[in-house]
């Protein structure tokens, strides 16, 4: 075995390493639909209670103490990372020590340093790799994913397809059919652009998967997942065309996207009271009723907010928002009222100025490439910014959607157009990289320094 063989099965064993971690923290592991009973039907099987619970947190840990082991191997690459957005670190940081005004300080503390924790794993992706290579990781691990839940679901169909309320309705190995839809939804984004720019020998497999993502996605009958998987491909065309315009007509043609997307999903969201408001009643049914009883509660303590995942714990704030909804929600169903909850407005400052630093760079980046990786920055942030009108899906301690907008946030600094001597050192690192990712020929050598 020379060099370049034992080089590349490392560099295998470390991307597989990354593919695996974006697995763990996806919950599809814990198959807590097996041991959970649907919502509306009483009891379930273990008690309502997922025995692999325990293993698969000591798997994250695991996956995290790894990051920072490799992270150590490489200071200077994290340290570049580390400093390119620090508003998201001052959102977590804000998480921690929300323990000093939080209701329930412990419990504040104790999920803000976890949240921190996930969040080094989302560092580790964007110091170790490119945003090209970043997007075949979580294509990859959401092709397993999909793959897992069809298959899951076919051998355990009454744990995998909702009973009672939502009957008929895939949840897969998940507790529940919209966040499933809600990773599918997001699932979508890597593997359509993994699939525009693969060799045609892969292609075929790619959109396969990229068809499983949004096949499952309409199996969840969640109307909101759907329509957010469908508005983020028609967003795809239009963010690649930011390449060639200069113009308003683009921009002003995203902006139709995000508002129409935006309204139908509130309307299929609220749509019975949507049809009660047009008997002239004041106000409507539904969501609204929450919305309104949470932002009440924000006016109460607007700047700090009731400490992180502490207002919605049993004696907590929410106590006057379920006595004014009448039955008793575990989040407010609007990523944004829930971070203010949580954070108040200087955590949501922090996370809106993450979203803009995303944009900006993000756009300077898209036309100084031509690769559709450079397009995940963009599509994410959409992807957050849509899915948080109806969920919560901003920071959440082990979990996916955030180190990925850790990870993505990172990914990207301020732009500059390369000189052409750089622009041949990249294009010559890059071909050695592919070189020793290849099974190694006897005698081969590595990359002359022609063009260096």
């Amino acid at each position: 075995m020379n060099i370049y063989t034992l080089l590349s099965d490392l560099l295998k064993l470390e991307k597989a390493f990354a593919v695996f971690g974006v697995i763990a923290f996806s919950q599809v592991l814990i198959i807590e639909s097996r041991y959970v009973a649907s919502e509306g039907v009483g009891g379930g099987i273990g008690g309502g209670y997922s025995p692999l619970y325990p293993l698969i947190v000591l798997i994250q840990y695991g996956v995290i103490a790894t990051s920072l082991l490799l992270m150590a191997l490489r200071p200077k690459s994290v340290f570049r990372a580390l400093w390119r957005d620090p508003f998201i670190w001052a959102l977590a940081f804000t998480a921690i020590i929300s323990f000093a005004w939080s209701d329930f300080p412990s419990l504040s503390m104790k999920r803000g340093i976890s949240t921190l924790q996930t969040a080094m794993f989302g560092l580790y992706l964007a110091s170790r790799y490119s945003l090209k290579e970043q997007l075949q990781i979580v294509a990859w691990g959401m092709g397993i994913i999909s793959v897992f839940t069809v298959l899951f679901t076919g051998a355990f169909p009454g744990s995998g397809i909702e009973q009672g309320v939502h009957a008929g309705a895939w949840r897969g190995p998940l507790v529940h059919k919209n966040l499933l839809a809600r990773l599918m939804a997001m699932g979508t984004i890597p593997t359509l652009l993994v699939a525009l720019d693969a060799p045609p020998k892969h292609r075929r497999t790619l959109w396969l998967v990229f068809g499983v993502t949004i096949g499952l996605a309409f199996l969840t009958t969640s109307k909101t997942g759907l329509l957010i998987a469908l508005a983020l491909v028609a967003l795809t065309p239009l963010f690649k065309a930011l390449r060639w315009s200069d113009g308003i007509m683009i921009p002003f043609l995203i902006l139709i996207v995000f508002v129409t997307t935006s309204g139908v999903t509130w309307l299929v969201e609220n749509w019975e009271g949507f049809l009660f408001g047009l008997g002239k009643e004041p106000t409507l049914s539904g969501r609204t009723y929450l919305w309104e009883a949470s932002i009440e509660k924000i006016r109460q303590r607007p700047w700090l907010g009731y400490g992180y995942q502490a207002f919605w714990q049993v004696s907590g704030g929410a106590e006057y928002v379920w006595t004014a909804v009448r039955y008793q929600p575990a989040h407010s169903h609007n990523g944004f009222i829930n971070l203010t909850l949580d954070l108040g407005l200087l955590g949501s400052f922090f996370f809106a100025m993450s979203l803009v630093t995303i944009y900006i760079r993000g756009v300077s980046w898209l036309r100084v490439t031509q690769s559709s990786a450079a397009l995940w920055p963009l599509l994410y942030a959409s992807f957050l910014i849509l899915y948080n009108q109806t969920e919560s899906t901003i920071i959440e301690h082990n979990n996916l959607f955030w180190l990925l907008h850790v990870a993505v946030t990172l990914s990207i600094g301020y732009v500059r157009r390369l000189t052409p001597q750089e622009k041949a050192e990249r294009e010559y690192w890059e071909q050695y990289k592919q070189q020793i990712s290849q099974p190694a020929i006897p005698g081969g050598n590595a990359p002359t320094g022609e063009g260096a």
